[in-house]
């Protein structure tokens, strides 16, 4: 028999390849490979009120005076009421919190800007039937 005959050749089976570095196998104090896999709880996902909420307060300052406020006011609370009671499976208590905080300010601007048009625009106006008669001249 031939001398090349005898040598192994690159097409011999599986038995007579080295196993992978790196595996388990190739380290006999490591312990086998475990048959199952670890299982993450998925990432929690952003509550839409907290998002409305403060897409409303922002909007309030941009032209919903007072009306915006309190949409993002009262969604904010929904909604971190929702993030409480789910236990980690929601997020955006951050946006709710910013949501509430941009709406109750823009309610209470709302409210001094209406009281000084108000006293402003209204107030005069009812006014002038009071003081028709006065005369700030002396009487002859």
């Amino acid at each position: 028999m031939d001398d090349w005959q005898s040598q192994p050749s690159a097409t011999s089976g599986p038995s007579e390849l080295p196993p992978p570095s790196g595996l388990a196998t190739s380290n006999p104090n490591l312990p086998p490979p475990s048959p199952y896999v670890a299982v993450y709880p998925p990432a929690p996902i952003t509550n839409v009120w907290a998002v409305v909420s403060l897409i409303s307060s922002i909007l309030s300052w941009l032209g919903l005076f007072g009306i915006g406020g309190a949409v993002g006011v009262i969604t904010g609370v929904i909604a971190r009421n929702e993030i409480i009671q789910s236990r980690g499976a929601q997020s955006g208590d951050g946006l709710a919190l910013a949501g509430i905080i941009l709406g109750v300010l823009n309610i209470i601007t709302s409210c001094i800007a209406a009281a000084c048009a108000v006293a402003i625009f209204v107030l005069p106006v009812l006014a002038i039937p009071f003081f028709a008669g006065l005369s700030l001249l002396p009487a002859d």
